[in-house]
């Protein structure tokens, strides 16, 4: 079943429904891969602070793109800026992407994905990073998207529990 959804630019009154969909697509996302504290760490409560936060920053060109489904929910998002670890270094970051499991493999994602590129574009950064959970079943998502899987692995410590990220890169985004 195909289900419809535009791409927007997100703004301040989406914060509600966009954390209760990220924290489901969060959820599903990680269900299985990581430990439970991870997976159900993300809350709609937790979400709104980030969003909030992230939102009234200028710091770091912060973008926050969101898909709505033609009823007018918000279905996913993706939101990216600055490289949070080498701000200076000029590099963009995808931080996020994620989807409700019903509007999956539709091409949604990529469209969102192109948005944060262009929008990164705009702040001045051609290049791009993003970090993926190591056990996580989307990696062929970045590959087909042109990210180049970097040697090296970043490792969180999330109660107790090592959790471990790889990162795409993208060299030039045009």
């Amino acid at each position: 079943m195909s289900l419809m959804a535009k791409v927007r630019p997100g703004k301040a009154s989406d914060i509600e429904p966009l954390s209760k969909s990220y924290a489901e697509s969060w959820r599903s996302t990680y269900q299985g891969l990581a430990p439970d504290v991870f997976t159900n760490g993300m809350t709609p409560q937790a979400a709104q602070q980030i969003f909030k936060e992230s939102l009234e920053s200028t710091d770091w060109a912060y973008f926050l793109h969101v898909a709505e489904a033609e009823d007018g929910r918000i279905v996913g998002f993706a939101d990216g800026g600055k490289e949070r670890s080498h701000p200076e270094a000029g590099i963009g970051e995808l931080y996020a992407i994620y989807l409700l499991k019903d509007f999956q493999r539709q091409g949604l994602g990529k469209k969102l994905f192109a948005a944060g590129a262009e929008s990164l574009i705009k702040s001045g950064m051609n290049s791009m990073i993003v970090w993926v959970l190591a056990q996580s079943l989307n990696h062929h998502f970045y590959e087909s998207l042109g990210g180049k899987k970097l040697a090296g692995i970043k490792t969180l410590d999330v109660a107790e529990h090592k959790i471990q990220l790889v990162s795409y890169f993208w060299e030039k985004l045009r």
